[in-house]
């Protein structure tokens, strides 16, 4: 049987590799042995674009073997191996260009040469038979990316290689100058509960008749973070990300309530002012949440309870009085009749004749094509040049993949208008650059929308080996995978978490018990100290994961204490001050500074060095005479290498620079 060789890692292959940039010019190479005799031609199939999708294909020439150069080479080619190569430039727009490799036998048998996804699409498989594929976007496309991105996409060098610390704000510090009778001002909502106590459990019931509404509160203000930001800027943080701090009914603030307000629980907007410019002071740049798929029902803008001095969309349709804000939402066709019903007027979760977020009565769709909404939010005078002027550093937006396209094209303008060293990051839980939703493919990481998103397609990889699901030489193909899809500049700033608000913790997610399906079994289960000291140890081989990868590390709070809990509410208990701070917490901290002190590990180059059924080694490195991944000289250590090994009671790993172990 014929051997198909193609690496997309190798620049023998693929030359240049990676993504590139618009118009730029690639060189192909497929190479054959075993019956090369009797091949009657190679042609390379390709599929490109984005919103529409064109076909073509290209007749490859055999290239003799001794012209081609020793350096270009890189490889050792069997002696009855053939050579076909060919060149072709890429669209002068952005989007994806898929390829594969169709080989002809003099007989007429053929032969197909698709990615290999045991090697996680980077190699090539020979296959008798075409697989067969629409190749117009509207579904997956199995053949070899490049991601096409615009030649002047930069991203924020703040981002690249950030120590990111996230912050779930009710729940991190309430300061010292918290005064309880103000927060319990608050507290005059039905269905809000308050806890006195700090260290008390989260409330998993809520409070009839609605049932649990994630309405309890601990006090954590944006004072109380700012007092930390001096010992978060000592263990090397050098960048926030806050969960939504504006004014909202619940803890999580998803349900945004006024735009232009902060939380009165968390503080003022000179609170948040001052958060800014003490975090600038000390290197640290604050990411806000930017919740724009959605608004609160009890709103100033939907005002559903009627708590707003406003006349929200839900009055116009109940009484008939014009908003200024019912062309967000959509409403059902009858919906003016249901709300005569005087139950229905009153308020209640009985029904919602409204187009909700997942189906949740209190988060109302947007519709984001509405230009007023557009105007509100991306506008000169909009919510985002709002923060942006106060100070913030960029905007973390939730749920990103369910914003269209053109609204977030038309945000990035405005973001970058008043701010190009703002960053944006997308909430993306699939591979971005190759993400199809609503029946096409996503415009997420082409220098056109996002600068980069939330790493989770990374965290799957290393969780999926540190709980020995996949070897350690999938763990290099799914990472050598990721540098080969995603542009470099997103790559480096890229959000690389291990857990956030919206996953387990991540000592319970690698040591703990599977999932209990009921919250109060949730609550009651906890590590035993034997799955404690392995989750411990898995969680330390994680970050050596996240010191070596190139993108942010980042890091939720309290992960450095080994905080434990299932999903929402439990992976967002309180912040444990005063707890003991032992050897795991100090070496959390080491790698964290690590990540922060050395540039090679912030912009340096990356590579597997070797990778087998347990055992993983990584590199990065400078070249030449200290010139870092975007060809800029950079200070320290030239090469830092990373060892990790997977053992049966946890794992072990090092760090290695310049031939010193400095971390073991």
């Amino acid at each position: 049987m014929i051997t198909v060789v193609h690496d997309v890692t190798s620049l023998f292959y693929r030359s240049p590799k990676g993504a590139v940039a618009t118009g730029t010019k690639i060189k192909l190479r497929l190479v054959l042995s075993e019956y090369s005799d009797r091949i009657h031609s190679v042609r390379l199939f390709y599929v490109y674009g984005l919103e529409s999708f064109s076909e073509g294909y290209v007749l490859m020439l055999q290239e003799a073997c001794e012209e081609i150069d020793g350096h270009d080479r890189g490889i050792q080619l069997h002696d009855d191996a053939v050579v076909y190569s060919t060149d072709i430039r890429m669209s002068d727009e952005p989007g994806l260009f898929f390829y594969w490799f169709e080989v002809r036998f003099d007989d007429g048998r053929y032969r197909w040469a698709f990615p290999d996804k045991s090697t996680a699409g980077t190699t090539a498989k020979s296959f008798k038979f075409s697989p067969c594929f629409r190749s117009n976007g509207s579904e997956a496309i199995p053949g070899f990316q490049v991601t096409v991105h615009t030649a002047d996409f930069r991203t924020p060098d703040w981002m690249k290689g950030a120590v990111l610390y996230q912050i779930f704000p009710d729940r991190y510090n309430r300061g010292s100058q918290f005064d309880e009778s103000k927060a319990l001002e608050q507290m005059h909502f039905p269905e809000r509960i308050w806890h006195s106590d700090w260290s008390e459990e989260v409330d998993i019931a809520g409070k009839k008749p609605n049932g649990y509404e994630a309405c309890d509160f601990f006090g954590g203000t944006l004072a109380g973070i700012t007092e930390k930001l001096e010992s978060l800027a000592d263990i090397g943080v050098t960048a926030i990300y806050m969960n939504p701090v504006l004014k909202a009914k619940s803890n999580h603030r998803y349900d945004t309530g006024d735009y232009l307000t902060v939380d009165p629980l968390l503080g003022t907007n000179d609170d948040i002012i001052e958060l800014f410019s003490k975090a600038r002071s000390l290197g640290i740049h604050v990411i806000m949440d930017g919740v724009f798929s959605h608004t609160g029902s009890d709103s100033l803008y939907f005002n559903r309870y009627d708590r707003y001095d406003s006349v929200g969309a839900w009055q116009e349709k109940r009484d008939g009085t014009p908003s200024p804000y019912t062309a967000w939402y959509r409403f059902d066709d009858d919906a003016e009749k249901r709300l005569s019903d005087p139950e229905t007027a009153k308020g209640g979760d009985v029904i919602a004749p409204y187009e909700c977020w997942w189906g949740f009565h209190s988060l109302p769709n947007v519709h984001e094509d509405e230009l007023t909404y557009r105007e509100f939010i991306c506008g000169p005078d909009g919510v985002l040049a709002y923060w942006l002027r106060a100070g913030c550093s960029g905007f973390r937006l939730d749920v990103s993949d369910e914003l269209p396209d053109s609204f977030l094209r038309l945000l990035r303008k405005r973001v970058k208008t008043e701010n190009p060293d703002a960053c944006i990051l997308g909430e993306v839980w699939e591979e971005p650059t190759a993400k199809i939703s609503y029946g096409h493919y996503r415009d997420f990481l082409f220098g056109r929308t996002h600068d980069a998103v939330m790493g989770y397609t990374f965290r799957k990889y290393v969780i999926d080996f540190l709980k020995g699901h996949i070897e350690a030489r999938s763990l290099r193909y799914g990472f050598e995978y990721l540098c080969s899809v995603t542009p470099v500049e997103a790559l480096y700033s890229q959000m690389n978490l291990l857990g956030s608000h919206d996953t387990q913790r991540i000592i319970t997610r690698l040591a703990g018990a599977p999932q209990p399906p009921k919250r109060k079994d949730q609550m009651l289960l906890s590590l035993t100290k034997e799955e404690r000291k392995k989750g411990k140890e898995l969680v330390l081989a994680g970050m050596l994961l996240q010191v070596a990868f190139p993108g942010a590390m980042a890091v939720y709070y309290g992960d450095e204490f080994g905080m434990e809990g299932y999903d929402d509410p439990f992976n967002r208990r309180t912040y444990p001050w005063g707890a003991t701070e032992d050897d795991f917490t100090e070496r959390v901290r080491r790698l964290m500074k690590l990540r922060a002190s050395i540039p090679v590990l912030q912009t340096g180059y990356f590579e597997v060095l070797e990778a087998g059924s347990q055992k993983i080694a990584m590199r990065r490195y400078l070249a030449g005479s200290g010139d870092d991944a975007f060809g800029r000289r950079v200070d320290g250590p030239n090469e830092v290498i990373i060892r990790i090994k997977r053992t049966k009671k946890g794992a072990t790993g090092s760090i290695e620079i310049n031939g010193e172990i400095v971390y073991s």
